[in-house]
């Protein structure tokens, strides 16, 4: 979609002030293409991210696998808590887990994650 597009949907008055605008110092560029529409998976990401737990946890979980105990002390959480927030890393493959009897351990997954980052990078920088 052009900026043209959405120019012409304006009502008058706003066409007008654009219009100065174009006239003045030539921005919006009317000819230049938009998309409005943004990537889900980027949308997701940024979501799970958004909680500053989650967030720390990716953080303490990027280069050494833990327990949720360990998990839960350093961040000074219950860990129940700690297990939810866990739950919502592995929906989106952030996390893995490994089993070793009856404990969990979990490490942040690079790869997954700099995928994501890309897809940010995508939306907002358009790379």
């Amino acid at each position: 979609m052009k900026v043209r597009e959405l120019f012409e949907r304006l009502d008058e008055r706003q066409k007008k002030t654009v219009m100065r605008c174009v006239e003045r110092c030539g921005i919006p560029e009317l000819e230049a293409e938009i998309e409005p529409k943004v990537n889900e998976d980027a949308v997701k990401f940024l979501k799970v991210l958004s909680n500053p737990l989650r967030l720390a946890i990716l953080k303490l979980l990027r280069d050494q696998w833990l327990c949720v105990c360990l998990i839960s002390e350093a961040l000074q959480q219950d860990q129940t808590l700690i297990s939810h927030h866990l739950r919502t890393l592995k929906s989106l493959g952030l996390v893995e887990e490994r089993k070793e009897g009856r404990m969990r351990f979990y490490r942040a997954k690079r790869d997954v994650i700099e995928e994501y980052l890309a897809k940010v990078r995508g939306e907002l920088l358009g790379e």
